[in-house]
């Protein structure tokens, strides 16, 4: 099996730019060439928390990664408000108005119950469960005739949970996954955020995050392939150099159940009233950051985690040179 370890993020992508080429090979798909592991992948971060990409030349897009992640937890499937911070996204739309397989969907609403609090109740109530599972591929709509043909399929399939020394461990399968773009890219933000969230509603720290990929692979055509996949000349971990520190995504005191209200509202708009200080402090100066280009110098500057105020400014800064 073919893994990939990190403290964190930055430090997983690394080891992954410098050992992919030598397990690689090179296959079709659907959408061009790709280079693929032609075995099971194993993504292992000891720190999840430090979950953000610096590195120039993947340059990541820190507000869509975030204002994805609040999207999800909203419940929403509707690509109006999303498509604001990447416009290409509609491209997994059928309709160009929906996104039915959103991971936020499958997770709060479409089996009939919200899955994040059914697991939070779960693992409060038994710790040591080994059933605290979270799902998002439904054979009954995925692998139907009318789907076959649909651009929107959850390629992250299942979550499991499971509580090791009083810290939440999860696991994430995979049926397919682009390295750059989701493993190694939105992926660990959105999942890792979701882990964080569900230790914090159980009352424990967040332990190791892994992640299980049945089909491991980076497509050729990507935009900048050659200059992403060099060797990194240096690192842009800048966690390990003290530079930054993350921040937390709900305090002692705030509960999920208010968080998923807030998303709810944040994605609803119509004033910011808010019960999480996370909105106030990180979320809605993001939001705005990137939709007020020309206020951007006096807007970052307000966003209170140091790492994702860190990439927004060198991602704007990137920008004015382009």
């Amino acid at each position: 099996m073919y893994r990939i370890v990190g403290i964190n993020v930055p430090s997983a992508y690394e080891d992954f730019l410098w050992t992919f080429r030598n397990e690689a090979v090179e296959e079709n798909s659907r959408n061009g060439l790709v280079l693929s592991i032609p075995y099971p992948a194993m993504l292992q971060i000891e720190n999840p928390k430090q979950r953000v990409l610096f590195d120039p030349n993947r340059d990541a897009n820190p507000f869509f990664h975030v204002m994805e992640f609040v999207w999800m937890m909203s419940g929403n499937e509707k690509m109006d408000w999303i498509k604001q911070f990447n416009s290409g996204f509609i491209k997994y739309s059928d309709d160009g108005e929906t996104l039915p397989a959103s991971y936020g969907v499958r997770w709060r609403y479409h089996w009939g119950f919200d899955q994040i609090m059914a697991v939070i109740h779960h693992l409060r109530k038994d710790p040591s469960s080994r059933r605290a599972v979270l799902a998002m591929w439904d054979p009954g709509v995925d692998l139907s005739l009318e789907a076959r043909e649909g651009a929107d399929r959850p390629c992250n399939t299942t979550i499991f949970f499971r509580v090791i020394n009083n810290k939440l461990d999860m696991t994430v399968c995979n049926r397919s996954n682009d390295a750059i773009w989701g493993m190694l890219g939105a992926n660990t933000v959105h999942m890792t955020f979701l882990q964080e969230l569900i230790a914090h509603g159980i009352g424990m720290e967040v332990g190791r995050y892994y992640a299980f990929t049945n089909n491991l692979h980076v497509y050729k055509n990507l935009a900048r392939f050659e200059k992403i996949m060099a060797k990194p000349g240096g690192s842009t971990d800048h966690y390990r150099t003290g530079e930054v520190a993350s921040y937390p995504l709900l305090l002692e005191h705030e509960t999920v159940n208010k968080f998923l209200g807030d998303c709810e509202k944040f994605i609803a708009g119509g004033g910011r009233t808010f019960t999480c200080e996370w909105f106030y402090q990180v979320a809605g100066p993001m939001h705005d950051g990137y939709l007020q280009k020309e206020n951007r110098p006096i807007i970052l500057p307000q966003i209170m985690a140091p790492d994702w105020r860190l990439a927004c400014t060198q991602w704007a800064e990137r920008r004015k040179s382009e």
